[in-house]
């Protein structure tokens, strides 16, 4: 009886690990699916389509863009945690959904365990202004003045939750300041550039045409390193040793994508980021791409969430 047992057992993972060697053989063999959690044209929408063609003509078949949003996200990446895995569902997803969202909100998934990484897409950079006519022309003036003055200084948000707010919170833990967060639901940059608000942490793209026409004044980059795009800008690092907060797009898959698959989408996406034409489009949105293995780009999932995870453990960031 255990030996018949204990051959239908070795039968059955025999079909299994069958099964998935064909359909890895196969794949693809219908159309793929990028998912991108947010409405059409913003950046992870516009990466997913520059890159959809790209491995599309790598795959020699179709590429699916399709937008999902709602709830900052959730609704489009929970879409795909629960899709098969079978590698025709790919996220393309933001840190916010995959290293940040799991302290702030109660999730339908688990980051770490409903997704397997494919490749690391962007990186890319919030950047600190302050109004054109502010007295502070650094960010060592700028602490100063509001260790001087805690709680006086203000600095202008999209709202409780958004990447605006968490960089400004843990720009606030990194430097040991007390500032004043006012938070908006739509154009803050307007009060900022009137100096009806201190400053902000804004993204380089949206930054950027005000910074050139001199209506904002950048004092750093939010990174552990300075911007490709603003190479004059000191990093915040150069004032704060260690600070490191950077924005990322990246692809995952269902959990349990059989790695043969993985490999064929992460060969693929490296393929097409390093296409001298995309690099050029992703550099010109003041971007830097990247690309990676699936090992680093987990391990580098796994550094981001610990990071946010200590700023906001350690910060009390709410969403309201």
């Amino acid at each position: 009886m255990i030996s018949l047992l204990r051959i239908a057992a070795l039968t059955t993972g025999a079909l299994f690990a069958g099964a998935c060697l064909a359909q890895s053989d196969n794949y693809p063999s219908k159309p793929v699916r990028f998912i991108v959690a947010f409405p059409p044209g913003n950046a992870t929408d516009i990466l997913a389509r520059l890159l959809a063609d790209k491995v599309s003509q790598g795959m020699k078949q179709s590429v699916i863009v399709e937008n999902k949003p709602g709830a900052g996200g959730i609704i489009g990446t929970d879409f795909v945690a629960k899709a098969p895995a079978d590698g025709y569902t790919v996220l393309i997803g933001q840190s916010g959904a995959l290293a940040v969202n799991p302290y702030l909100y109660k999730l339908p998934y688990d980051p770490q365990k409903d997704f397997a990484p494919v490749s690391l897409i962007i990186t890319g950079h919030t950047v600190l202004v302050v109004p054109q006519n502010s007295p502070y022309k650094t960010v060592r003036e700028l602490i100063t003045a509001a260790r001087q003055q805690p709680g006086k200084l203000s600095y202008a948000s999209y709202g409780a939750g958004h990447n605006s707010h968490l960089m400004g919170e843990m720009f606030k833990w990194a430097a040991g300041v007390n500032l004043l967060h006012v938070p908006y639901k739509s154009a803050p940059l307007t009060d900022v550039v009137a100096g009806r608000v201190d400053m902000m942490f804004e993204s380089t793209g949206v930054a950027v045409p005000h910074i050139k026409s001199s209506r904002l004044r950048p004092l750093a980059v939010m990174g552990a390193k300075r911007s490709s795009g603003l190479p004059d800008v000191p990093s915040v690092a150069e004032e704060l040793p260690g600070f490191d907060a950077i924005g990322w797009i990246g692809a995952v898959v269902p959990s349990g994508t059989p790695a043969p698959i993985i490999e064929r989408l992460n060969k693929e996406f490296n393929a097409a980021l390093a296409a001298p034409d995309v690099r050029q489009r992703i550099q010109g949105m003041l971007l830097e791409p990247a690309g990676n293995r699936p090992e680093e780009f987990g391990a580098f999932i796994r550094a981001q969430s610990d990071r946010w995870a200590k700023v906001i453990r350690e910060t009390g960031i709410k969403v309201e």
